[in-house]
């Protein structure tokens, strides 16, 4: 096996090369990951009530948010795909394609905020939970516009396999809303104390400023001389088709995932707050987890696309194989860590406070990382073998099977046993466990019959 693996490592689509893209890409998506635990940490912190609410509002605002991301997230497939080609002059148009669309997102998320008292008020959580949901909700709706533009900027780097821009603008990106959540949340060096609310102001002012970066470097004179990320800024009708075209069924496949899981998280914060808060922390040391390969996911994606550009199908098999046998070696690391050190993922969230936690909250969350631990291992089929689909183009597929798992293995499901049966938090997270498993044989059914690589999406 040594010998296989060493035999791998050095050849075109092996472990080196994906790794070389792959790195900084999980450094990016790491960094993320960081920052949404320390901003859930410092808000458990100050209050059970903010843990409470920060997860289903947050989770919500991603949700009405995905079909516009997964669109505008698509640019970096045709970056991918042009780079592949040799078509540079093609590069900053798409990108500019991709900014034009998010602009929709950036003008109906606001519009929503409108109604986020009644969305709470029909959700049916506790009153002062309700009050918290809605606030925070409002804010990151009207931080829309600076969240999708970062994203269609970043797929000027990470389509190009040129990650490690992105690695520093998040890094940065992490300590300034880190800053600024301790603050605005605790109301230090001057600032009131704001709890949620200041955590949404920080993530509002964070991704301000890293828009005002992202556009700084993308519009360089060097960018623009070889890419004209400057002078193809003109609207192209036929390419920003082609990118909703492609996009939006990914864009609708991330809401019907996200909605899925959406439903389940509101649906157990009606049980009680000490459920919802065991559910929001255990979601949030996943996610933890999960960015990372999240991070090997996108640079999968990158390199099937620019292999399907060049017409290279074979060797965009071959990096998808490569991903899979380091994903399957990390998730193993990481069920191994769920199950025998869950305090060190537990204690974090309770550090900071005075009085001690709940015996039961510790335990609770104990018992669900065991699931955690679980779908984990199933996740890299899932995030590499989908990654290649919609790498390739094969979007519609994924769409297709993740409207189906999403209503009928995880929303009904979830909805009978929870509000018809009124069985524990347990059987929930059981059926995301299901859920994750069935996903990761369709997906990866697909992928080994091939038809994705007939697709092409470029001119």
């Amino acid at each position: 096996m040594f010998n296989k693996v060493k035999a791998r490592w050095p050849e075109e689509a092996g472990y080196r090369q994906i790794l070389k893209v792959a790195f900084p890409l999980i450094l990016s998506s790491g960094s993320i990951s960081i920052l949404l635990f320390v901003d859930r940490m410092l808000l458990s912190w100050a209050s059970t009530d903010y843990i409470a609410a920060v997860l289903p509002a947050g989770i919500l605002n991603w949700a009405l948010l995905c079909p516009f991301f997964g669109t505008a997230m698509y640019t970096s497939t045709f970056v991918a795909q042009y780079t592949g080609a040799k078509r540079n002059e093609r590069v900053g148009a798409s990108v500019w394609q991709g900014f034009y669309i998010c602009l929709i997102g950036a003008v109906v998320m606001p519009l929503l905020a409108l109604f986020s008292d009644q969305i709470f008020a029909f959700i049916g959580h506790a009153p002062r939970i309700q009050e918290l949901e809605s606030s925070y909700f409002k804010i990151l709706n009207f931080c829309a516009i600076f969240f999708l533009a970062n994203t269609v900027f970043s797929c000027f780097y990470s389509g190009r396999g040129k990650a490690w821009t992105i690695v520093w603008v998040n890094i940065t990106l992490t300590i300034l809303n880190t800053v600024f959540d301790y603050a605005l949340i605790f109301g230090k060096w001057g600032f009131p104390e704001m709890g949620i609310v200041g955590a949404g102001y920080a993530t509002m002012a964070s991704s301000a400023i890293i828009f005002v970066i992202y556009a700084f470097l993308l519009l360089s004179p060097s960018n623009e001389k070889a890419y004209a990320t400057r002078s193809s800024w003109k609207l192209d009708i036929d390419l920003c088709k082609r990118i909703i075209r492609y996009g939006l069924p990914s864009g609708i496949h991330f809401f019907l995932d996200v909605i899925g899981i959406t439903t389940f998280m509101l649906l157990i914060g009606r049980i009680g707050i000490l459920e919802a808060a065991a559910n929001n922390i255990t979601h949030q040391i996943h996610l933890l987890g999960l960015l990372p390969l999240v991070g090997l996911g996108i640079a999968n994606s990158i390199l099937v696309g620019q292999y399907q550009g060049a017409g290279r199908s074979e060797l965009a098999e071959k990096t998808t194989y490569s991903a899979l046998h380091l994903a399957v070696f990390y998730n193993a690391a990481v069920s191994i860590s769920y199950l025998l050190i869950p305090y060190l993922f537990i204690f974090p969230f309770f550090l900071g406070r005075e009085e001690t936690p709940p015996v039961e909250l510790i335990q609770l969350v104990k018992d669900l990382l065991k699931f955690v631990a679980v779908f984990t291992l199933f996740e890299s089929f899932v995030i590499l073998s989908s990654g290649t689909l919609k790498g390739s183009g094969d979007t519609t597929f994924v769409m297709k099977a993740l409207a189906f798992t999403s209503i009928l293995l995880v929303i009904i499901p979830t909805i009978v046993v929870i509000e018809i049966l009124h069985y524990p938090v347990y059987y929930a997270w059981g059926i995301l466990t299901v859920n994750l498993i069935v996903l990761s044989y369709v997906f990866f059914s697909r992928f080994r019959s091939g038809r994705w690589k007939e697709n092409r999406i470029i001119e």
